[in-house]
Protein backbone atom coordinates (compact mmCIF):
# COMPACT_ATOMS: atom_id res chain seq x y z
CA UNK A 1 0.00 0.00 0.00
CA UNK A 2 3.07 2.08 0.62
CA UNK A 3 4.11 1.89 -2.85
CA UNK A 4 0.85 2.36 -4.08
CA UNK A 5 0.81 5.59 -2.43
CA UNK A 6 4.70 6.74 -3.48
CA UNK A 7 3.93 5.77 -7.16
CA UNK A 8 0.86 8.35 -6.80
CA UNK A 9 2.26 11.57 -5.35
CA UNK A 10 5.24 10.89 -8.00
CA UNK A 11 2.83 10.71 -10.45
CA UNK A 12 1.06 13.95 -8.66
CA UNK A 13 4.51 15.48 -8.13
CA UNK A 14 5.04 15.66 -11.92
CA UNK A 15 1.87 17.02 -13.17
CA UNK A 16 2.84 20.12 -10.30
CA UNK A 17 6.14 20.55 -11.83
CA UNK A 18 4.80 20.79 -15.82
CA UNK A 19 5.65 24.06 -17.47
CA UNK A 20 2.45 24.87 -18.93
CA UNK A 21 -0.16 26.83 -17.37
CA UNK A 22 -2.49 25.61 -14.88
CA UNK A 23 -5.79 25.64 -17.34
CA UNK A 24 -3.17 23.79 -20.11
CA UNK A 25 -1.65 21.27 -17.48
CA UNK A 26 -5.31 20.56 -16.11
CA UNK A 27 -6.76 20.65 -19.18
CA UNK A 28 -4.35 18.04 -20.58
CA UNK A 29 -4.61 15.78 -17.24
CA UNK A 30 -8.57 15.93 -17.52
CA UNK A 31 -8.11 14.60 -21.26
CA UNK A 32 -5.94 11.52 -20.44
CA UNK A 33 -8.50 11.04 -17.28
CA UNK A 34 -11.35 10.82 -20.06
CA UNK A 35 -9.18 8.68 -22.40
CA UNK A 36 -8.29 6.25 -19.41
CA UNK A 37 -12.17 5.59 -19.52
CA UNK A 38 -12.50 4.43 -23.07
CA UNK A 39 -12.67 0.22 -23.67
CA UNK A 40 -9.82 0.91 -26.21
CA UNK A 41 -6.63 -0.53 -24.20
CA UNK A 42 -3.70 0.31 -26.08
CA UNK A 43 -5.53 2.80 -27.80
CA UNK A 44 -6.11 5.58 -24.70
CA UNK A 45 -2.40 7.06 -24.94
CA UNK A 46 -3.42 7.60 -28.81
CA UNK A 47 -6.71 9.21 -27.86
CA UNK A 48 -5.51 11.52 -24.98
CA UNK A 49 -1.67 13.01 -27.49
CA UNK A 50 -4.34 13.61 -30.64
CA UNK A 51 -7.40 15.51 -27.97
CA UNK A 52 -4.50 17.13 -25.97
CA UNK A 53 -2.69 17.97 -29.36
CA UNK A 54 -5.80 19.36 -31.06
CA UNK A 55 -6.32 21.66 -27.69
CA UNK A 56 -3.08 22.74 -27.80
CA UNK A 57 -2.71 21.67 -24.20
CA UNK A 58 -0.59 19.69 -21.80
CA UNK A 59 0.74 16.45 -23.89
CA UNK A 60 2.85 15.35 -20.97
CA UNK A 61 -0.03 16.22 -18.55
CA UNK A 62 -2.29 13.97 -21.03
CA UNK A 63 0.06 11.02 -20.46
CA UNK A 64 -0.08 11.09 -16.95
CA UNK A 65 -4.14 11.29 -17.01
CA UNK A 66 -3.76 8.27 -18.80
CA UNK A 67 -2.16 6.40 -15.84
CA UNK A 68 -5.60 6.18 -14.15
CA UNK A 69 -6.73 3.68 -15.99
CA UNK A 70 -4.68 0.58 -14.80
CA UNK A 71 -4.84 -2.61 -13.52
CA UNK A 72 -6.24 -2.18 -10.58
CA UNK A 73 -8.87 0.52 -11.53
CA UNK A 74 -10.01 -1.26 -14.51
CA UNK A 75 -12.40 -3.50 -13.03
CA UNK A 76 -14.25 -0.48 -11.66
CA UNK A 77 -13.83 2.08 -14.22
CA UNK A 78 -15.00 -1.55 -16.78
CA UNK A 79 -17.99 -2.38 -14.80
CA UNK A 80 -19.04 1.59 -13.76
CA UNK A 81 -19.14 2.31 -17.84
CA UNK A 82 -20.75 -0.84 -18.62
CA UNK A 83 -23.73 -0.51 -15.85
CA UNK A 84 -23.66 3.20 -17.04
CA UNK A 85 -24.07 2.73 -20.62
CA UNK A 86 -26.12 -0.15 -20.18
CA UNK A 87 -28.91 1.96 -17.76
CA UNK A 88 -28.12 4.87 -21.00
CA UNK A 89 -29.01 2.45 -24.19
CA UNK A 90 -32.19 0.78 -21.99
CA UNK A 91 -30.58 -2.22 -21.83
CA UNK A 92 -30.54 -4.76 -19.18
CA UNK A 93 -27.14 -4.15 -16.68
CA UNK A 94 -27.10 -7.93 -15.69
CA UNK A 95 -27.08 -9.06 -19.23
CA UNK A 96 -23.18 -9.11 -18.85
CA UNK A 97 -22.64 -10.79 -15.38
CA UNK A 98 -25.20 -13.57 -16.46
CA UNK A 99 -23.44 -14.20 -20.15
CA UNK A 100 -19.40 -13.59 -18.14
CA UNK A 101 -19.00 -17.08 -18.24
CA UNK A 102 -20.08 -17.95 -21.91
CA UNK A 103 -18.28 -15.06 -23.37
CA UNK A 104 -15.14 -16.07 -21.31
CA UNK A 105 -15.14 -19.02 -23.09
CA UNK A 106 -15.63 -17.94 -26.29
CA UNK A 107 -12.94 -15.91 -25.81
CA UNK A 108 -10.19 -18.35 -24.37
CA UNK A 109 -11.42 -20.86 -27.59
CA UNK A 110 -10.93 -18.11 -30.07
CA UNK A 111 -6.82 -17.18 -28.27
CA UNK A 112 -6.64 -21.10 -28.21
CA UNK A 113 -7.36 -22.09 -31.57
CA UNK A 114 -8.22 -19.60 -33.69
CA UNK A 115 -10.53 -19.79 -36.59
CA UNK A 116 -13.46 -17.91 -38.45
CA UNK A 117 -15.83 -19.92 -36.22
CA UNK A 118 -14.57 -19.72 -32.59
CA UNK A 119 -13.67 -15.14 -33.86
CA UNK A 120 -17.70 -15.22 -35.07
CA UNK A 121 -18.65 -16.64 -31.98
CA UNK A 122 -17.04 -13.88 -29.77
CA UNK A 123 -17.56 -11.23 -31.54
CA UNK A 124 -21.26 -12.45 -30.97
CA UNK A 125 -20.77 -12.73 -27.58
CA UNK A 126 -18.93 -9.50 -26.98
CA UNK A 127 -21.20 -7.14 -29.41
CA UNK A 128 -23.85 -6.75 -26.84
CA UNK A 129 -20.96 -5.53 -23.81
CA UNK A 130 -19.21 -3.09 -26.19
CA UNK A 131 -21.60 -1.31 -27.27
CA UNK A 132 -22.39 -0.03 -23.83
CA UNK A 133 -19.05 -0.22 -22.66
CA UNK A 134 -18.21 2.58 -25.11
CA UNK A 135 -21.61 4.95 -24.46
CA UNK A 136 -20.73 4.51 -20.62
CA UNK A 137 -17.65 4.91 -20.79
CA UNK A 138 -17.80 8.31 -22.95
CA UNK A 139 -19.97 9.38 -19.89
CA UNK A 140 -18.16 8.20 -17.03
CA UNK A 141 -15.24 9.39 -18.63
CA UNK A 142 -16.31 12.77 -19.10
CA UNK A 143 -17.83 13.06 -15.57
CA UNK A 144 -14.04 11.90 -14.24
CA UNK A 145 -12.24 14.40 -16.47
CA UNK A 146 -14.50 17.58 -15.12
CA UNK A 147 -14.13 16.18 -11.71
CA UNK A 148 -9.87 15.53 -12.15
CA UNK A 149 -9.93 19.52 -13.84
CA UNK A 150 -10.78 21.58 -10.90
CA UNK A 151 -8.76 20.07 -8.45
CA UNK A 152 -5.68 19.63 -10.77
CA UNK A 153 -5.86 23.45 -11.89
CA UNK A 154 -5.98 24.80 -8.11
CA UNK A 155 -3.60 22.84 -7.39
CA UNK A 156 -1.38 23.76 -10.34
CA UNK A 157 -1.86 27.51 -9.70
CA UNK A 158 -0.99 26.79 -5.98
CA UNK A 159 2.05 24.83 -6.63
CA UNK A 160 3.39 27.39 -9.59
CA UNK A 161 2.53 30.60 -7.21
CA UNK A 162 4.08 29.41 -4.09
CA UNK A 163 7.58 28.14 -5.91
CA UNK A 164 7.31 31.14 -7.57
CA UNK A 165 7.74 32.94 -4.21
CA UNK A 166 10.65 31.39 -3.69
Amino acid sequence: MAAARAKVRFFWRRVLLLRATPHQVALGFAIGVFSAFTPFLGVQTILAFALAFILRVSMPAALLGTFVGNPLSWPAIWSGSYFAGALLLGQDPAYAADHFTDTANALGATLSAPSPETLNTAVDYLSPIVEPMIVGGLLVGLIAAVFSYYPTRRAVRVFQRHRSLR
